[in-house]
């Protein structure tokens, strides 16, 4: 297998490449964690724990202004969650949470937290799959770096 160097900017290095080999050194480790929890909560779970109602199910779902179940997002700095056609309605009008009436006057639709359910989340080896993949299509992306070592020596005396 042959192997080329790219050339990429620190720009391109910082911004993309360096992140996305923590994310996927970070995952696994993140995986095993995973794991070891999950069997520590089989082990040591309650008899009670099981049973749970469906209707704290849905109300868990809904967003608190409109009572709809969408796809909510979390402030990012007093963790309410809202539907994100809540979040625009209602920061166009106040600059305040409109549960705590804390400031939002920094928070913009790019800060706020995407809430994900369980059912949502794919497993970790495919998430791992897929980065690499994206990862290597950029690599692949990225200008060849040419050795300077093309020029071929002459010598006068070998004839």
């Amino acid at each position: 297998m042959a192997t080329y160097e790219r050339k990429s900017s620190l720009r391109e290095f910082y911004a993309y490449i360096l992140p996305s080999l923590q994310q996927l050194q970070g995952g696994l480790t993140m995986f095993e964690e995973l794991k070891q929890k999950v069997v520590f909560m089989e082990r040591y779970k309650r008899k009670g724990d099981d049973e749970v109602l469906e209707s704290d199910l849905e109300w868990d779902q809904e967003c608190g202004i409109c009572m709809e179940n969408n796809t909510k997002i979390v402030l990012p700095d007093c963790n309410h969650a809202m539907c994100l056609d809540c979040f625009r309605d209602w920061h166009a009008r106040s600059q305040s949470c409109p549960f705590c009436r804390d400031s939002l006057k920094r928070v913009k639709s790019r800060d706020v937290w995407i809430y994900t359910e369980l059912c949502e989340v794919q497993d970790n080896e495919t998430l791992t799959k897929e980065s690499i993949r994206r990862l290597f299509l950029y690599i692949d992306k990225l200008p060849l770096i040419v050795s300077n070592n093309v020029f071929v020596m002459y010598d006068s005396h070998l004839k």
